[in-house]
């Protein structure tokens, strides 16, 4: 049995990030998120470099990774549920 930690919450980061640019009222905050964006796109390149099971999990399950954006021509249902262990 799966504990709730694993049951594979997901968030489309970007997608996520530019929703609240887009729907917040402060220009201001645009500017953090964009560096927010920038720096999770070096981690999720580090963590391709480095392919460790337990971080392409988490990558994925913040589609960090091209493969498990549906906005993506990379996407990849086949290969998430295998990475995921579903």
């Amino acid at each position: 049995m799966k504990n709730k930690q694993s049951l594979g919450w997901k968030v489309h980061t970007r997608g996520l990030l530019e929703e609240i640019s887009s729907n917040f009222n402060a220009p201001q905050i645009l500017i953090p998120i964009k560096i927010l964006d920038n720096l999770l796109r070096q981690v999720a390149k580090r963590a391709t470099e480095i392919n460790d099971l337990k971080l392409n999990a988490l990558m994925i399950r913040l589609t960090l990774y091209s493969i498990a954006d549906p906005d993506s021509p990379d996407y990849n249902p086949k290969a998430i549920s295998k990475i995921l262990g579903e």
